[in-house]
């Protein structure tokens, strides 16, 4: 696989750094002069919104002092945009806007730091600039998206899900089962889908409520493993959006486990769970193969069920794939 160039390594770098240390919160300052007095008013992007929020008088000391900090969160918007387009421009791989919007969003209401967790391609999308290398089916499209609510912590004024999908796309609508109580996904206009997972709890009851976000969430096997162990990576999408994904070992090894779940209508899903699967192996072997060892070793010792599973994923790799470069150790290894 071909190495990103140093210099993209170090504008990524640069953004996540940026974005880590705190929301953006930039804003345009519009005054408006009503009865001869004049007001200051501040617009926010969220998503495909503009929301107007009113500031005070504008000769109010406290309002100018807010509308300056506003402004100047609003130069480090530009840097950090400048910075995406470079990165974007390097072919890292970015979403569609209306993927960018719909994590905008969720990112801007603070569920990616209460662990919700995106899953899925999206996620994958974000693995190269942390790996250091483009990953071939980074660049896949991708019309839905999934997100884990399998270690997310709610707070008691949560805003309905529903609500803040709107701000991404005005057209997403609940997409009912007949035996939902509450909606486990979303669909927009355009078909694009959001749906929501998580872990198996007591009684193995489906689909799983999470009350606070007036949602509920589709329960799967192993949907605990990748929520476990996350790390934080950027989607290049205007200012940057910072999301939480598991890490590249954890998503590899889940994949492993996942691809041998599909049904036999789902082959093609099967060769790309397989196919991201053998890309990051690849790349953890070269960068910290003692780590990824440890991974397949404690997931294995989770149980036979998830012993059979990598293993057969990973004699499939082998023989299909055919790059020859996963060691006995890791690829046929029965303990």
């Amino acid at each position: 696989m071909k190495p990103i160039p140093l210099n993209l390594m170090t504008v990524y770098a640069d953004v996540q750094q940026s974005l880590e240390l705190g929301p953006v919160d930039a804003a345009s300052i519009a005054i408006k002069t009503v009865k001869g007095r004049r007001y200051a008013y501040a617009t926010r992007k969220d998503g495909s919104t503009r929301v107007e929020t009113y500031l005070g008088a504008a000769d109010d000391p406290q309002v100018q002092t807010e509308a300056n900090r506003l402004k100047h969160a609003a130069g480090r918007a530009r840097h950090l945009r400048s910075s995406v387009t470079i990165l974007k421009a390097g072919r890292l791989p970015a979403p569609s806007i209306m993927l960018g919007r719909i994590l905008e969003v969720i990112s801007n209401a603070g569920l990616f730091e209460r662990g919700m967790t995106l899953v899925g391609t999206a996620a994958y999308q974000t693995y190269a600039p942390m790996l250091g290398y483009y990953l071939p089916t980074a660049t896949c499209a991708t019309n839905d998206v999934d997100l884990s609510v399998a270690e997310f912590v709610p707070k008691d004024d949560e805003e309905h899900f529903q609500t803040l999908l709107k701000r991404a796309d005005k057209s997403f609508e609940p997409l009912w089962s007949n035996e939902d109580k509450l909606p486990k996904a979303f669909i927009a206009s355009n078909g694009f889908i959001v749906e929501l997972l998580t872990r198996f709890g007591r009684g193995r009851k489906s689909p799983v409520p999470v009350e606070s976000i007036n949602a509920a969430a589709v329960p799967l096997s192993f949907q605990e493993y990748p929520a476990e162990e996350t790390t934080t990576g950027v989607v290049l999408y205007g200012d940057g959006v910072l999301v939480r994904v598991p890490t590249p070992t954890r998503y590899a090894v889940h994949k492993l486990i996942v691809a041998q779940r599909r049904k036999p209508t789902e082959l093609a899903k099967k060769a790309k769970d397989l196919r991201q699967a053998q890309e990051l192996i690849d790349l953890l072997l070269e960068a910290d193969e003692t780590t990824l060892q440890a991974e397949l070793d404690g997931a294995r010792n989770r149980g036979r069920v998830w012993k059979t599973e990598i293993n057969a994923s990973l004699r499939e790799i082998k023989r299909d794939v055919r790059q020859g470069r996963l060691p006995i150790a890791v690829g046929t290894k029965q303990t």
